[in-house]
């Protein structure tokens, strides 16, 4: 595709759709984000991907990697860019999946985007070396059913990011939020926090100890957000 192609595609996706949440550079002078969704940065994930890049292995050359909740497919594109073997993503909106296997073509990537629920994993009838699942957890209105789900298919380590409850690290316990209309960040109380259910980070490593994980650490804790990487 020319540039002046690739451009007007993405400003249709941008005006026609459920607009660029996420940043892809698609290699070739142009990203896709100009605009907020829901509060986020400019760059987002870039953010979010640096609170658990340290996670990830530099080369993931022969690997297979799972992007569960995908979106435009930031992390999935990520691990291709690292050398994986096998990317698959999934998203629940086909609009999202439609985005990433446009920035795919683009940049010249073969990668797998599916419509998929995350109850609905063991549907791809496969594990996965590598497992992201960024964003996703306290959208789930089966937190335990999500968790086995995404447990099951990672033969090797899950990195998850969620929504937690700063609060209480002397109990496991997962705080459950009415409000599920991130309001954005002027909003106040429950109106800023996305999602319904919220772990504490003691709740949120021992469920995954649960599922038979060797070991879970903690990658950060900060403003409300938590993330840990699982290892069989």
């Amino acid at each position: 595709m020319e540039p002046q192609e690739i451009q007007k595609k993405v400003e249709e996706f941008e005006n026609e759709g459920l607009g660029w949440y996420q940043n892809i550079d698609l290699k070739c002078g142009i990203t896709t984000k100009t605009r907020q969704i829901w509060g986020e940065e400019i760059d987002h994930p870039r953010k979010r991907f640096e609170e658990i890049a340290t996670a990830i292995p530099a080369d993931l050359t022969g690997k297979s990697v799972l992007d569960i909740g995908c979106n435009a497919g930031f992390l999935a594109f990520e691990a291709k860019d690292r050398g994986a073997d096998y990317v698959c993503g999934v998203d629940l909106k086909q609009g999202y999946i439609d985005q990433a296997r446009f920035c795919a073509e683009v940049r010249n990537q073969e990668l797998d985007f599916r419509v998929l629920s995350i109850y609905e994993l063991e549907s791809l009838q496969r594990s996965f070396d590598l497992v992201f699942c960024v964003g996703i957890l306290y959208h789930c209105q089966y937190l335990l059913e999500a968790v086995e789900q995404a447990s099951r298919i990672t033969a090797d380590t899950l990195i998850v990011e969620t929504a937690i409850h700063p609060a209480h690290l002397d109990l496991p316990l997962v705080r459950y939020v009415r409000s599920s209309g991130y309001g954005g960040a002027q909003a106040e109380g429950a109106a800023r926090l996305p999602g319904h259910w919220h772990p504490n980070m003691t709740a949120l490593t021992d469920m995954f100890l649960e599922q038979g994980f060797a070991s879970v650490e903690q990658l950060f804790v900060y403003g409300g957000r938590g993330g840990i990487v699982a290892h069989r």
